[in-house]
């Protein structure tokens, strides 16, 4: 009898672990925020917030892709914020690849007009976890980085 019940308690264990290992979560809002108010930027980001719907033609993805996303830019600088939760990990595969895109097409239109924001596009930030895409070009990477590091553990 204890070792059937040592076995029922093992099995209700065990799917009490898996039911709660649902992935990760990110507040996207909130990153954002912390983003935003960091100094990690030349200017102000906050002021450079841009409709999430822009974000799908600026970055190549269907918006079937994206359930959840904002996006900030800073033409002048190349800086950027894009932060989204993609609708499946294939789909964060896809869109971790037209973030890495991004950093190299922003490299050639900038190379002859803006050659000072290449360090910043250099050291570009790009993590995915789970479902989540993290896209950031700031002035101060290291800054950035903590932040984002942050919410991605």
């Amino acid at each position: 009898m204890k070792k059937i019940t040592a076995l029922l308690l093992a099995a209700c264990m065990l799917l009490l672990f898996t039911a709660c290992g649902g992935g990760k979560e990110v507040k996207i809002d909130e990153l954002s925020a912390e983003l935003v108010a960091s100094g990690a930027f030349t200017m102000d980001m906050g002021q450079y917030a841009m409709n999430a719907a822009l974000a799908g033609p600026t970055y190549g993805f269907d918006e079937a892709d994206v359930t959840e996303s904002v996006f900030y830019f800073n033409n002048a600088t190349a800086e950027e914020i894009f932060l989204a939760k993609a609708a499946d990990k294939d789909a964060a595969a896809k869109l971790e690849g037209l973030c890495k895109t991004r950093v190299e097409s922003q490299k050639a239109a900038l190379e002859m007009y803006a050659p000072d924001a290449i360090p910043r596009l250099d050291n570009a930030i790009v993590v995915t976890a789970d479902n989540y895409v993290i896209f950031v070009v700031a002035n101060d990477a290291a800054a950035a980085r903590t932040i984002v590091d942050k919410y991605m553990k």
